[in-house]
């Protein structure tokens, strides 16, 4: 990606919304300084290594019984997804960068979960692999992924039994969008899918005694499709580019100010550039609806984002790792475990009185001792990851209050509390808000607690559920 023009009083704005925001390094007064550093720090590309073996998937003879066998390999996945889970998590938090952001964007919109740990994480390399390529190529990728087979019930997809499921959620939820295919389009593409599989290894199969290869007629054109020629058939369209370029729109510039006028520019240079994502994305962060300060700190952060920055502007760990189960589940977003096909759901619906009560108190609860009897809501199935960490109770998230001192403390209280402010919000907040900070931290008895309860105030204002 060549560098991006951007003013560095955005730069702020930049690193929240293409990366997970500000973390404690490099230092808060180097902020005008880190757009020269733009490709080391936000667009930095790496692939993950691998954190669950595949040999873990595979079933080993014993003499337990099939119902005992069972139990057991399920405790076994989830404790893996519970590791993958965390591991990502760190990830997000101690190496953030454009492509992870992408990776969790895509996350989200090529929605899907499976008990098998290998298979999610394979999917999740897959993602990372293809995030700032190419969509036609992603789109391929993801098609063929062992995780989105299962989940979508391709695997039984067979000749003399069609299943249309893969079929439609790859035309209404990942390319076309609802209203622009017909359910004749579904039927026949369901019939080009016919013998696409997977193995127990995650290895993609093409079986073709279960592929129907008689001549098919997708979007009013006959001929003997593959389930390859309708993926490419749908990139032709450029529905495709408008419905990927508006979902871009509304995550990464703005949910409620929209130009269906940019969005019809970006999807045009999008389908042009053959579906190029960075280039995509290098025209976003350049726009004038980007950079608007209308939009700016005006997005709710969805719950991981959420946990991520709290984590990230204090360099906090957790004591205990099963605490970011409970609060994943509790907050509503939980990674490789969305609730259907369609994903998270995103912008106001994040909030309600409950949730944002609940967000406010998490500063307090994860650095201030306090302790909660929330409950987090029933996800409906028994076996899945949700169920993970439930009761857990203790979630102290450790932080080192002494060196956020030593960074943060100025000459003066104001000066602090401004330079802390400036730090934690993308926007400044109210006088009112800040006076009450003051107030609250005025009685510490070092500069650890003050900064301790300066940082907690900050980001207990629902000003810091915005980026």
């Amino acid at each position: 990606m060549k560098k991006i023009s951007i003013p560095q009083s955005k730069v702020r704005h930049l690193l929240d919304r293409g990366s997970f925001g500000l973390g404690i390094s490099p230092a808060p007064q180097d902020i005008t300084q880190l757009f020269d550093e733009s490709e080391k720090t936000l667009l930095l590309q790496t692939i993950e290594k691998p954190t669950i073996d595949q040999r873990e998937i595979r079933t080993r003879k014993n003499d337990s019984s099939r119902k005992e066998m069972m139990k057991a390999l399920l405790g076994k996945s989830r404790q893996n997804l519970m590791k993958l889970n965390s591991a990502w998590i760190d990830k997000l938090t101690r190496a953030p960068s454009l492509r992870e952001r992408m990776t969790f964007f895509w996350h989200g919109h090529f929605a899907s979960r499976t008990l098998i740990p290998y298979y999610a994480q394979q999917q999740n390399n897959t993602i990372r692999t293809f995030a700032l390529d190419t969509f036609s190529g992603l789109l391929m990728a993801i098609s063929k992924d062992p995780a989105m087979l299962q989940f979508l019930n391709n695997q039984q997809n067979r000749k003399d039994h069609p299943n249309e499921n893969f079929a439609r959620e790859v035309m209404e939820l990942f390319t076309l969008g609802r209203g622009n295919y017909t359910e004749e389009d579904v039927k026949e593409a369901a019939r080009a899918f016919t013998g696409w599989g997977f193995n127990v290894q995650g290895e993609y199969q093409f079986r073709q005694r279960q592929h129907d290869f008689g001549i098919k007629t997708f979007r009013s054109k006959t001929k003997n499709y593959t389930g390859e020629q309708i993926i490419e058939a749908i990139l032709e369209d450029k529905a495709t580019a408008h419905f990927i370029a508006g979902k871009l729109y509304r995550y990464f510039v703005s949910d409620q100010n929209i130009s269906s006028k940019t969005i019809e520019t970006w999807a045009d240079s999008f389908y042009r550039s053959g579906y190029s994502i960075e280039k995509l994305m290098d025209t976003i962060f350049q726009s004038d609806e980007f950079n608007n300060t209308i939009n700016i700190g005006n997005r709710i952060k969805s719950p991981v984002e959420l946990l991520i920055t709290l984590r990230r502007h204090t360099d906090g760990n957790f004591e205990n790792p099963q605490s970011l189960i409970f609060l994943q589940r509790a907050l509503g977003q939980m990674l490789f475990y969305p609730p259907n096909v369609s994903g998270w759901p995103a912008g106001k619906a994040w909030i309600d009185s409950t949730s944002l009560a609940f967000r406010s108190s998490l500063p307090m609860l994860l650095f201030g001792g306090a302790e909660t009897d929330f409950e987090a809501s029933d996800d409906g199935d028994a076996n899945g990851l949700g169920k993970e960490g439930e009761g857990k109770r203790r979630l102290h998230c450790k932080a080192d209050w002494f060196m956020l001192a030593n960074r943060f403390t100025k000459t003066s209280p104001a000066e602090t509390i401004d330079t802390i402010e400036a730090f934690l919000l993308t926007r400044p907040t109210t006088k009112t808000n800040r006076d009450f900070i003051s107030r609250m931290a005025a009685g510490a008895p070092s500069d650890q607690e003050f900064i301790k309860k300066t940082f907690i105030g900050f980001m207990s204002l629902p000003d810091y559920q915005l980026c």
